[in-house]
């Protein structure tokens, strides 16, 4: 199943993790929604930063992660 995430440093390219280092946080879930959720929660908590200003800009930079089943390969394709 595919997996949405997105990084903090995406969004707030300048936002400090709270050691004074570039921020490293990194969302993952299965849906767009669950991302967006995730990540507004820790810009709020952590980077003390309204996410609601940030919504489209955090559903543009949200990846894919395609995963697929071990075993899905044609036994010729190896």
């Amino acid at each position: 199943m595919p997996t949405q995430y997105v990084r903090c440093n995406w969004m707030l390219s300048l936002a400090l993790d709270e050691n004074g280092d570039p921020c490293r946080y990194m969302a993952q879930a299965e849906t767009a929604d669950d991302v967006v959720a995730d990540v507004s929660k820790h810009i709020q908590s952590v980077h003390g930063i309204d996410p609601a200003d940030l919504q489209n800009n955090i559903r543009a930079v949200t990846k894919t992660i395609r995963t697929k089943p071990l075993g899905t390969r044609a036994p010729g394709e190896h």
